[in-house]
């Protein structure tokens, strides 16, 4: 099978081996620490296609997705993120990400979703793909991220892309808290300009949220810049 073809056939799901261990809710009340959580969190996988025996690319399925980009992406949301933004006080700074993370049930590799919006009087809706949906119980997205496998840099025209399609899927669901943009290189100088425009950043940057897209008075979201080495994953923007 084709890796493609395998990860578009996969989700991830947060389950626990006891709810009476340390969990992400009890992570982000400060109740847990983190390893307590990791130690009681799993990160199963669901496929809508028989595994035992299948090589993707080459390589046994199992240990394929263990090494992709999009599965250490979810990984280290889960496991890694939240108490970095603990760990250097920047729970109010990022809120609506602190806030999302604790209700993350499961991740879509390739996931679509439904953008709402007006034109001419007239409701439309679309389908539109991210590279990562993570959504809470109900199916509500929480967090999409766009990732850059190659060696080539993240491009102004992927910023750009993520920006737009994420202020219209914001517009229709408030649960959505950040958009990610991950590469396995760098960010070129367009990249990062797009990013600040769309976040208002630089030196007359006067918000109390960190890098975050203001679609309305109070209504917004994170968007975060990443770079991934080696299966270790740092957040460049915003700086914590």
């Amino acid at each position: 099978m084709s890796a493609d073809t395998a990860l578009d056939g996969t989700n991830l799901f947060v389950r626990y081996g006891t709810k009476s261990g340390g969990t992400l809710e009890k992570a982000h009340a400060g109740e847990s620490g983190r390893e307590e959580v990791n130690q009681n969190l799993r990160l199963e996988h669901h496929t809508g296609f028989e595994t035992e025996g299948l090589a993707v690319d080459g390589e046994a399925y199992e240990t394929f997705l263990h090494g992709s980009i999009k599965y250490g992406f979810v990984r280290w949301v889960v496991e890694d993120l939240l108490y970095e933004i603990r760990e250097t006080g920047n729970q109010g700074n990022l809120d609506e990400l602190f806030d999302a993370i604790p209700k993350v049930d499961r991740a879509e590799l390739h996931g679509d979703v439904t953008l709402k919006y007006t034109e001419d009087g007239e409701e439309h809706r679309e389908q539109q793909s991210f590279d990562v949906v993570l959504r809470d119980r109900m199916g509500n997205p929480l967090i999409v991220a766009n990732l850059n496998g190659s060696r080539d840099p993240a491009t102004e025209g992927m910023m750009t892309s993520l920006v737009e399609n994420t202020n219209r899927l914001r517009e229709s669901n408030e649960s959505l808290g950040a958009a990610f943009l991950v590469t396995a290189s760098y960010f070129d100088p367009g990249a990062l300009e797009t990013a600040a425009d769309a976040t208002g950043g630089g030196l007359l940057s006067r918000g109390r949220r960190k890098s975050f897209v203001k679609l309305s008075r109070k209504q917004g979201f994170h968007l975060c810049l990443v770079e991934t080495r080696n299966g270790d994953f740092h957040l460049n923007v915003p700086e914590l």
